[in-house]
């Protein structure tokens, strides 16, 4: 089985200020270019597709679909192509996405934290640097408007204890491709649970501060 998602053109006009999801993104679907592409390609693999979706739309705009379309593809004999959206499998995609996303999110702040530290080190040993201005309030590579800055910090900050690291749900769902999802938390934790390492309370991500690989250069 192969699962492709791809963002939904059609609903980027809910979103404000929002063209293209992503700033390395060139085009964006909607769900008949999606959808024609996907045959196309199931027909020329001897494939069958279904097509499903995450993240519902609001009250008064279900025509735009989901936030995020799906292909999910399967080896058969018989090329017989259908299209179900919504989809039984929401769920199961659901939480195919959200997981996803989580493991990226947690390990980019994780990276980050271990920045900062090495940063506040760096000015312990360094009493002439009057520079506290910190490390910047954005992921790797991330482009937010000024409303999803405002809902990131807002949110609980991740922290540590001991040689753990912690991820507040509440942060994680603030973060624009979780938020697009449009899940509870409680949701959230039901969904990802069996995937990822839970705080005692279920209330954040726990995760290893630092991991082997993070220093496998130096030893060199």
């Amino acid at each position: 089985m192969i699962v492709i998602s791809t963002p939904n053109s059609e609903f980027n006009p809910l979103f404000p200020t929002v063209t293209l999801r992503d700033a390395d993104h060139k085009f964006e679907w909607n769900r008949m270019e999606f959808q024609t592409w996907a045959l196309q390609v199931a027909n020329r693999y001897h494939y069958s597709v279904e097509f499903t979706g995450v993240g519902e739309p609001p009250a008064g705009a279900e025509h735009v679909g989901y936030c995020t379309q799906i292909g999910v593809f399967q080896k058969n004999s018989g090329k017989v192509y259908k299209t179900s959206y919504p989809s039984l499998q929401q769920e199961k995609m659901l939480k195919f996405v959200l997981v996803g996303e989580v493991l990226i999110l947690v390990e980019r702040l994780r990276l980050r934290q271990q920045r900062m530290l090495r940063e506040q080190k760096d000015l312990c040993n360094d009493p002439d640097n009057t520079d506290s201005s910190g490390p910047p309030q954005v992921l790797l590579g991330a482009v937010f408007t000024e409303a999803e800055e405002a809902r990131i910090e807002n949110s609980p900050k991740p922290f540590c204890e001991g040689d753990k690291f912690f991820v507040p749900l509440q942060r994680l769902l603030a973060y624009p491709k979780v938020h697009r999802l449009r899940v509870t938390e409680e949701r959230m934790r039901s969904l990802i649970a069996d995937s990822v390492q839970l705080s005692s309370d279920g209330s954040a991500v726990m995760d290893d501060l630092y991991k082997s690989w993070d220093y496998q250069f130096e030893d060199y």
